[in-house]
C-alpha cells in the first residue's frame, strides 16, 4: 500500500464523484483503519482507509471485496460502491440502524437471531482464500521477534494454533463477528468484513464466545441454535476453535501493540494471557 490518503483525496479517485461537495465525518473505534461517514448527494456512505502499518495485520482486501459483494446480494452486508485494494480504499453504503452492544450477545432471543445470521454467512460462496492459521500465527511470531515479554508467549500461542487439527470443514466466514460489527434495523447485518475468508465455520462462533466471554450456558445455547442441536463432534470442534481464536487474538493484539501502542491493548493482552494459560 502507498502512503495513506486523506478522505477527500480518496473520494477524488471514485469515478463520477466530486469530493468538494461531500460532507465527511470521521468515526471513532477503528483499530486497523480510519473510517468516515460520507454524505454525498443526500446519500450516506462509509469510507474506510487503511492506516500505515495495517499490512502487518495481513488482510486480503481483494478477497474482502469479493465476499462483501456476495454478502450484499444475500442481504447481510453493505453495498460496495468502490474499492482499490492496493491503495487501501473501500467505499460502501452506510448501513442504517443500531449497532449492537455487548448486552445483546447475552440475550437468548438475540443469540437466536445471530445464529440465523451465522448460517446466512456460511451459505455464501467460498472465495478460494482458505485461511491457514498456522501460517498466520507463524508470521505474527516472526514479526514479534525477540521482543521482551512478547516473543516467549507468542511461541506458546503458535504451538496452540499448530496443534489444532484440520478437519477439512470450510465455509465462507466473517472471522470477526462481535457486537460492534452487527447493525440492527429490524434485520441484522454485518460490517467490517476485512478478515473474511474460507474457514471452519465454528471459528465464527468461537469468536463470539471468546470476545464476549460468554459463559458455558450461553455458548451451548448459541451452538445449539446454530446447529439445530449440537452433538459431541460439534462441541469438540468448537473447543478447538475457541483455543485457536484466543491464541490468534493474543498474537493480533501483540502485533498491533508494536505498531499502534495503546494502553487498552495491554489490558486485553494480559486478560487473554491469563485465559490461555
Amino acid at each position: 500500500m502507498s502512503s495513506p490518503l486523506d478522505p477527500r483525496a480518496a473520494l477524488a479517485v471514485v469515478p463520477g464523484w466530486n469530493p468538494s461537495i461531500a460532507s465527511i465525518e470521521e468515526l471513532k473505534g477503528g483499530l486497523t483503519n480510519r473510517t468516515f461517514r460520507v454524505t454525498y448527494e443526500d446519500a450516506h456512505y462509509a469510507l474506510r482507509l487503511d492506516v500505515e502499518g495495517s499490512d502487518i495485520l495481513r488482510f486480503d482486501r481483494t478477497c474482502e471485496a469479493t465476499i462483501m459483494h456476495a454478502a450484499h446480494a444475500s442481504g447481510i452486508g453493505p453495498e460496495v460502491v468502490y474499492v482499490d485494494a492496493e491503495a487501501g480504499i473501500l467505499l460502501s453504503r452506510f448501513l442504517p440502524g443500531r449497532t449492537w452492544a455487548a448486552q445483546d450477545i447475552e440475550s437468548d432471543h438475540q443469540l437466536d437471531r445471530l445464529a440465523d445470521l451465522l448460517r446466512a454467512v456460511h451459505r455464501l460462496p467460498i472465495c478460494g482464500n482458505r485461511v491457514h492459521y498456522s501460517k498466520e500465527a507463524a508470521a505474527y511470531e516472526t514479526f514479534l521477534g525477540e521482543r521482551q515479554g512478547l516473543h516467549t508467549f507468542a511461541s506458546r500461542c503458535l504451538d496452540i494454533v499448530r496443534s489444532t487439527p484440520d478437519r477439512g470443514i470450510i465455509a465462507c466466514c466473517h472471522n470477526d463477528i462481535i457486537a460492534r460489527n452487527i447493525i440492527d434495523n429490524g434485520v441484522i447485518k454485518l460490517i467490517d468484513w476485512e478478515y473474511a475468508s474460507d474457514n471452519d465455520p465454528l471459528f465464527d462462533i468461537a469468536c463470539v464466545i471468546g470476545f464476549h466471554e460468554l459463559d458455558d450456558r450461553q455458548a451451548d445455547y448459541l451452538l445449539d441454535a446454530y446447529a439445530g442441536g449440537a452433538g459431541t463432534e460439534e462441541r469438540e470442534r468448537l473447543a478447538e476453535q475457541q483455543r485457536t481464536y484466543d491464541a490468534l487474538h493474543w498474537l493480533w493484539f501483540a502485533a498491533r501493540q508494536l505498531v499502534l501502542p495503546d494502553a487498552a491493548q495491554v489490558i486485553e493482552l494480559e486478560r487473554l494471557q491469563q485465559r490461555i494459560r
